[in-house]
């Protein structure tokens, strides 16, 4: 019996790794740590808000019974390495789940990289199905006002 609630204590604590960010402190990052331009920054906001709800440790399984991970939502089936896909990313799966985000962005960037070689230029980020739904015909500017207003709490005054 005692077995049982030491190992919902060990889920709660694995689980408690997760970093869930808040939308303008993810945009901050993404300026400040990888020196993104302004454009890059709303998309993969806008991404990362719908596809993951900024948590790293998201995992979602899709009804072809492959996986989605972490912030940025990257399947195993083409891009990280399980059993089950080509690992174009070269790295497992499980370094998408991480707090730190390198190799989550890294691998992001090597989807829309390879999207756009097959779809055209201007098309890489229409490998997330949030973007489409919800990023592509959006006023990115707008969604991102919050975090860009002038003033002592903006994450990129001009």
């Amino acid at each position: 019996m005692r077995v049982l609630p030491l190992a919902l204590l060990g889920g709660l604590l694995a689980a408690s790794d997760a970093k869930v960010f808040r939308k303008c402190e993810f945009a901050e990052l993404l300026k400040r740590d990888y020196y993104l331009s302004n454009d890059d920054i709303k998309n993969w906001v806008c991404i990362a808000e719908f596809e993951s709800s900024f948590n790293t440790a998201a995992m979602n399984r899709n009804r072809n019974r492959s996986t989605d991970y972490g912030i940025f939502q990257i399947n195993n089936k083409y891009w990280c390495g399980s059993d089950y896909g080509k690992n174009v990313c070269k790295i497992p799966c499980s370094d998408l789940m991480s707090d730190d985000i390198t190799e989550a962005l890294r691998c992001a960037e090597t989807v829309r990289r390879d999207t756009e070689r097959f779809r055209g230029r201007g098309k890489g980020y229409s490998a997330w199905v949030a973007y489409n739904s919800k990023c592509k015909n959006r006023d990115l500017d707008q969604y991102m006002a919050e975090c860009w207003s002038r003033g002592s709490n903006s994450v990129f005054p001009f």
